[in-house]
């Protein structure tokens, strides 16, 4: 039986940390497979994905900028790709395309795990508009949060999610690129009790400055729940989640 073979694609992801913790995830559950981070550029995807379909790989996860792309690419999206329009897990079924989005029970899973924190009757704030803010945002309300406002610079695609933020929320969870700047307005309606979230990890500078909020976590339980999530997806085993937390060190 041939190896099974995933990866991540999307540009950039030289970066990513995915391809060590589902190479770990594999060989802890005693799967014949391996997972590499492919650059992939929006240009790249047809061909990509003509590959993927011809039997070239078994699944793949999606990132930055390639999530809502792929949609047009694929047979058949998941309740959750399909509320929030753009997938970042992709299994093969054939020649068949399956999309799926962890991002957003990733996040909770991750809030969980880092806080025991529940969403139910909470207040949020997400920063940014995006695929991965649109899939937080609707697991958090799934989960039971009792209000979500948002802030990006795109005011359309804010409104989608939530209101401006008027009020000091229980967490905010960025969802912008490490260099974006948060205006202080916004800024403000961060309180002292506030958990901050910020989906990047390991980069030098967070769009949510030291000194604000309270408790406060970088985005590595994200990338280590959602990758369980896709695992899991892909397989039908459970994550091993103590291997894959030790290949990215959280």
């Amino acid at each position: 039986m041939a190896r099974a073979a995933y990866a991540l694609i999307g540009d950039p992801v030289e970066h990513s940390l995915s391809p060590a913790m589902q190479n770990a995830a594999f060989a802890a559950a005693g799967i014949d497979a391996g997972y590499e981070a492919l650059r992939v550029a929006g240009e790249e995807l047809t061909s990509f994905v003509g590959m993927a379909r011809d039997g070239n790989l078994d699944g793949f996860n999606v990132t930055t900028p390639l999530k809502e792309a792929i949609l047009d690419y694929l047979d058949e999206l998941s309740d959750e790709a399909r509320a929030v329009r753009a997938a970042n897990v992709v299994r093969r079924d054939g020649r068949r395309l399956q999309g799926h989005n962890t991002d957003g029970l990733g996040l909770v899973a991750a809030l969980a795990d880092v806080w025991s924190w529940s969403p139910r009757g909470a207040s949020a704030l997400i920063l940014g508009s995006g695929p991965a803010a649109r899939a937080i945002a609707a697991a958090l309300r799934r989960e039971g949060a009792v209000a979500i406002s948002c802030w990006s610079r795109n005011r359309l695609t804010a409104s989608e999610i939530g209101p401006p933020p008027h009020r000091s929320v229980d967490v905010v969870v960025s969802a912008l690129p490490a260099p974006a700047v948060v205006p202080d307005e916004v800024l403000e309606r961060i309180g002292p009790h506030t958990m901050l979230f910020d989906a990047n990890y390991r980069v030098a500078r967070s769009p949510l400055p030291r000194h604000i909020g309270a408790r406060r976590s970088d985005g590595l339980p994200l990338l280590l729940h959602q990758g369980a999530l896709s695992f899991e997806w892909w397989t039908g085993a459970a994550a091993p989640l103590a291997a894959m937390r030790r290949a990215i060190r959280l």
